[in-house]
């Protein structure tokens, strides 16, 4: 995992995610990291989630997952690159065409 996943997850631990909500602390991190949201969704039917935001951050453009458990409180960060989700592969996807758009 890369040294701004990892900051991702130790920004996002110390949110307050019931004052702010999901969006705005997940856009608070990844203002201070430079990273941006590559896509961010509900998971409808997950037994242990109900959103996942696909995000992009570091100057490799590392990909990683951020998802959010259903009582809404706790927050897991996965590497897009280590994770065996099909939603990691979207990721990497939508991370590509971004890098391909940026001139």
């Amino acid at each position: 995992m890369s040294l701004e996943v990892v900051q991702l997850e130790l920004l996002l631990g110390l949110a307050d995610l019931i004052a702010q909500g999901f969006e705005t602390a997940l856009l608070a991190a990844l203002e201070e990291l430079d990273g941006r949201v590559l896509f961010n969704r509900r998971l409808d039917g997950d037994p242990r989630f109900q959103r996942v935001a696909a995000v992009m951050v570091g100057p490799e453009a590392d990909v990683a997952l951020v998802f959010l458990d259903h009582s809404g409180t706790t927050i897991q960060v996965e590497n897009a690159g280590n994770s065996g989700r099909t939603i990691a592969r979207e990721a990497e996807k939508a991370r590509d065409r971004v890098v391909s758009e940026t001139p």
